[in-house]
């Protein structure tokens, strides 16, 4: 079984096209113009996408043109149908010429699944796996000591305090990074596991925005939510984490942090934006892989919990102009 991702801005057609996928055992998510196919494309990673050339917001042509130039979405095979259009695009996989017979669409999904790339299968515990496993329990007691040992100078005033609150700070960081390595160890293991609940996205943001709001007074934090209630399942702990995370990265340049959810029926999606000096397009396409940049393991984590919803975590950055964190999850 496949994930499809097929896109029309006809109700009727797409929900005949997506029929006929889901009659040869597959599973379809459904997007009504071009803007809202790129966005679920990066949340849901589809095995294929099936799109329209004339659609508002962003044409099929043009969401060829951008899943093909992506890093990830590169090599996904696209199916491009057209009314207009005589010979198709040489960025799609396949074209079909409006009107077509249903049974050549059938004959071009089944070609274009069987020569999909497939992810490779997990081999045992991987070098990730062992060294996380063994770094977390290495280091737990040592800190643990550590920390003891700080908080009693501390009390006894037998130590310059900024001395103390300079290791404290390390000692922090270090446990941090502990903490994240049982992380990365669990999801490299695929033993993370989600207790979602229906709740009120919008709801969530701002409670988590006041809480910032308290920890860091120097930061200008802006919400911007919709009037209504955003519902949608997701782990309220794990939700609290990715934020933690990218809030933490916005802030740390201070000046302001805006924060924006937007919802369609299909997709939420949470945007996390400063100002500050951007990140270059080397440090970008390795943002969200371990063990690669200066930016520690919770952006990989969070990117990993994204994931685990059936969303993503996608970054928009260029120096000098700030950055843009998106959390896209679905609804449906």
């Amino acid at each position: 079984m496949s994930l499809v991702l097929v896109a029309d801005d006809e109700p009727a057609v797409l929900e005949v096209l997506s029929q006929v996928v889901e009659d040869l055992g597959h599973d379809v998510i459904q997007a009504r113009d071009g803007e809202e196919a790129w966005n679920l494309a990066r949340a849901r990673r589809p095995n294929l996408v099936v799109t329209d050339h004339m659609m508002p917001r962003l044409s099929g042509l043009e969401l060829c043109r951008k899943l093909k130039s992506d890093e990830v979405l590169g090599h996904v095979p696209i199916i491009l149908l057209s009314a207009v259009l005589p010979h198709g695009a040489p960025e799609a996989h396949a074209f079909l010429h409006k009107p077509f017979e249903i049974t050549d669409f059938e004959a071009l999904i089944r070609q274009a699944l069987a020569e999909a790339p497939r992810p490779k299968a997990l081999e045992g515990p991987s070098a990730v796996e062992v060294l996380g496993n063994w770094v977390a329990r290495g280091f737990e007691g040592p800190l643990s000591t550590a920390r003891a040992q700080v908080e009693r100078l501390r009390a006894e005033g037998r130590a310059d305090g900024g001395a103390l609150e300079t290791l404290g700070a390390q000692l922090k960081a270090l446990e941090t990074l502990t903490r994240d390595f049982h992380e990365v160890t669990a999801l490299a293991a695929r033993t993370v596991t989600l207790e979602p609940v229906l709740a009120d996205l919008g709801v969530h943001l701002r409670g988590e925005l006041e809480a910032w709001k308290q920890a860091h007074p120097q930061v200008r934090w802006v919400l911007d939510v919709p009037p209504g209630p955003v519902e949608l399942r997701f782990d309220l702990a794990r939700m609290r984490q990715v934020l933690d995370v990218l809030l933490n990265h916005a802030s740390r340049h201070g000046g302001e942090v805006r924060v924006e959810l937007e919802a369609t029926p299909s997709l939420a999606t949470v945007r996390v934006k400063d100002r500050g000096p951007g990140i270059s397009d080397e440090e970008l396409r390795q943002l969200f892989e371990p063990f690669r940049t200066g930016e520690g393991l919770g952006l990989y984590i969070a990117s990993e919990l994204a994931r685990l919803h059936g969303g993503g975590l996608s970054v928009e950055s260029k120096k000098g102009q700030g950055t843009t964190f998106s959390v896209i999850l679905p609804r449906a």
